[in-house]
């Protein structure tokens, strides 16, 4: 294919999702500039490039797309919604703020509002700062095009977690939300995103995440991803640490058709902790991919990174891990890990872990492995009265469960054990 024929197509497609944007996206034009001129010159990925070897978007590209702020009326969140839990929520439908389904906290300790709300100084502090927006294509589609834009700043220890539910439905919709996630100097916050779509076909969900962890402040980030058929996913996360902070993302992926996770950490002080955690299970023929960067910019910081997974039937699963130590980041202790266990001869596991060290004072390790479940502990666990299935449950939900513990809120820990089979 031609370079002019796939740049035809490429801004065909931005076209499309240009003619459908909301006039009040106007008002909004100068954060927005950086994508549009993005997207002038950019075309679409394919898997010539080495960031997305393994993953094929023209499950994506191939469609033309509509915004859709208005679902169907009766929106049930039950099954998403965590029991026990005391929690702040805030539902997103098709990518847009749906007050109504919402409970937003009342506390001068946190800060809930939209971009429309902020002022300049804040957007400008913290609005695409460290997203690559000039060579990531869907970066750039939502930096040009976010449905809604929403900024959330913790002051201080937040008393209770954020439940953010992003809600899906439609054909060939897109939903492009935009978040900013800041916590001040000595702030807590803990956030947990969950998904639900429903009657869904050719819906392309992309979003961006930004987090901003302020001095000797923590942040939580808590995902999970169960999705039905007919939805196909970019999901991009950012994350800047500064000093003595610590950033922990945990990421739990059950199902979905085409999954792709992006989460970049720049660690930009001294003294910080950062952990990356992740669980997927593709089956039948999904698709689910992880690629993570952990750059170190500064000295005296650790960071962990462990992603463990399941692929069966003829699913996809994909992992690759960067951890960048520069030249000034010296006595740095980098830990990453992935493992995984193949289902099926079918089954497909493509893993990259990397390292680039710049430091000579420097702990750092990676390793990946990928192999089949051991058929002698199933026989035993046979032998002692379990069938084959429980024998085989049993197993995998002992490979997971190690990442799985990592969660910090005993209610989501409970719900995410319960969906991987692990009660």
């Amino acid at each position: 294919m031609s370079s002019t024929l796939t740049t035809n197509k490429t801004q065909e497609f931005v076209s499309h999702i240009a003619e459908n944007k909301l006039a009040v996206w106007n008002e909004l034009t100068a954060i927005r500039e950086s994508g549009l001129e993005a997207l002038a010159q950019l075309e679409f990925p394919t898997t010539r490039d080495e960031y997305w070897k393994y993953s094929r978007t023209t499950k994506i590209t191939k469609n033309h797309y509509h915004f859709n702020p208005i679902a169907s009326a009766n929106i049930d969140l039950s099954e998403v919604r965590i029991e026990g839990l005391d929690a702040y929520e805030i539902v997103m439908v098709n990518g847009f703020f749906n007050e109504e389904l919402s409970s937003l906290p009342k506390t001068d300790v946190l800060e809930v509002k939209s971009f429309e709300e902020c002022t300049t100084e804040e957007l400008t502090a913290y609005f695409s700062q460290n997203l690559d927006t000039m060579s990531n294509f869907f970066s750039a589609l939502n930096t040009a095009y976010f449905s809604e834009g929403i900024m959330i700043i913790a002051k201080g220890v937040c008393d209770k977690p954020i439940h953010l539910i992003h809600y899906s439905e439609g054909e060939k919709v897109i939903s492009q939300p935009r978040n900013l996630f800041v916590t001040k100097k000595n702030a807590e916050l803990s956030i947990i995103k969950s998904s639900v779509n429903k009657n869904t076909a050719d819906f392309f969900y992309n979003s961006v995440n930004e987090f901003f962890i302020g001095e000797n402040s923590h942040m939580n980030y808590y995902v999970i991803q169960n999705y039905e058929e007919g939805i196909n996913v970019m999901s991009t996360n950012v994350a800047t640490q500064e000093k003595n902070s610590t950033f922990s993302a945990f990421n739990y992926t059950l199902k979905g058709d085409w999954i792709r996770n992006n989460t970049n950490v720049f660690v930009k002080g001294e003294h910080c902790e950062s952990n990356l955690y992740g669980a997927y299970q593709p089956k039948e023929k999904q698709h689910i991919d992880n690629h993570t960067i952990m750059d170190h910019m500064m000295p005296n910081c650790e960071s962990n990174e462990q992603y463990k997974g399941t692929v069966a039937d003829k699913a996809t699963g994909v992992f690759n891990g960067k951890v960048f130590v520069r030249k000034d980041a010296q006595k740095i202790n980098a830990f990453q890990s992935n493992n995984n266990i193949l289902l099926s001869d079918d089954a497909t596991m493509n893993s990259k872990p990397e390292l680039e060290i710049y430091a000579d004072d420097v702990k750092c390790s990676h390793g990946s492995t990928s192999g089949q479940l051991d058929e002698e502990a199933v026989f035993y666990l046979q032998s002692r009265g379990l069938s084959k299935e429980s024998a085989t449950a049993l197993l995998i939900g002992a490979f997971l469960g190690e990442v799985v513990e990592k969660i910090k809120i005993p209610e989501l820990k409970e719900k995410v054990l319960g969906m991987y089979g692990m009660e």
